[in-house]
């Protein structure tokens, strides 16, 4: 065996080394990435529910629940961006799911129960009848909504 092919096993030898080195920083990076946004997710969904501890807003809420006819403009735009804020929230969800931090099949119907239990009421369901033609949403939130109202 010559010093030129010892070379050539060395240099096969590193760059399979690198390339198994790359393989293990990327995977490491993917779950940083996942659990990162598992955490976005987590805090976007309590930043959410805890808006329903101020008692002016939880009024609100279940007054526009009720319908927007129970609330004044300004009551319904508080009402209204509630509503959008909870369905971004829920495709936060589903985004993740794609990146398989949770099954799919858990991550659909945790989103799906964050709209039906923010969407699914007069108010909802009036907001969602002035706005489905032409929805302020993704089209993947818009799916959800819809589905959730039917």
């Amino acid at each position: 065996m010559s010093i030129s092919e010892i070379f050539e096993g060395l240099t096969t030898l590193g760059l399979f080394v690198s390339v198994v080195l790359v393989f293990i920083e990327l995977r490491r990076n993917g779950l940083s990435t996942r659990l990162n946004n598992n955490l976005i997710f987590t805090e976007r969904h309590f930043n959410l529910r805890n808006i329903t501890m101020n008692h002016g807003c939880a009024d609100i809420i279940v007054r526009g629940r009720k319908g927007l006819r129970n609330l004044d403009d300004a009551e319904q735009l508080v009402f209204k961006n509630y509503l959008l804020n909870a369905a971004q929230t829920a495709s936060i969800m589903l985004l993740a799911a794609q990146g398989k931090l949770a099954s799919a099949e858990v991550v659909r119907a945790q989103a799906t129960r964050i709209v039906k239990d923010e969407w699914d009421n007069n108010g909802g369901k009036d907001y969602w009848d002035e706005i489905k033609h032409d929805s302020p949403v993704v089209p993947h939130v818009r799916a959800l909504i819809q589905q959730v109202l039917g």
